[in-house]
């Protein structure tokens, strides 16, 4: 796995995300901006298909290993997600995250210690008028070792 910090190549490991529409507005330290369109993710009553907000809510754990706790011979897995919708979304969705330095040094040193570490991300999805539509919290972890190609 490689790092990739340039917006236009997040989904570049992920072909679902690629059909989704999901992309990164920005990675960076100071901010990560993940957004899913309306369309192609439109459902039955004309609103953003919940499994698209769920997994956009389930990518930022990606989005964070890549900016901040990527290390060469370590991934990220999911190991949960609740997430509760809160109002009709009918716009683009968007979801912002931002992790301090120091919880992204102490997630890294128990991952060189012990092989793993756990780490927690609660976000706010928001319409394009930044109306929370849904509310998430996910669990991940870092694991030492190698992936598939």
């Amino acid at each position: 796995m490689e790092k990739l910090l340039d917006p236009s190549q997040f989904a570049k490991n992920v072909p679902f995300l690629e059909r989704t529409g999901i992309e990164a507005v920005k990675l960076a330290p100071e901010s990560i901006v993940i957004k899913v369109p309306i369309a192609p993710n439109i459902n039955h009553i004309g609103t953003v298909y919940a499994g698209a907000m769920w997994t956009l809510a389930e990518v930022m754990g990606g989005a964070v290993y890549q900016v901040h706790l990527f290390s060469e011979g370590t991934f990220p897995i999911v190991k949960g997600l609740n997430i509760k919708f809160t109002k009709p979304a009918r716009t683009d969705v968007f979801c912002q995250y931002t992790m301090d330095k120091a919880e992204a040094s102490r997630i890294m040193a128990e991952c060189e210690q012990n092989g793993k570490a756990n780490y927690d991300i609660s976000l706010e999805l928001t319409d394009a008028e930044g109306n929370v539509v849904a509310v998430s919290e996910g669990f991940y972890q870092i694991r030492k070792g190698v992936t598939l190609p």
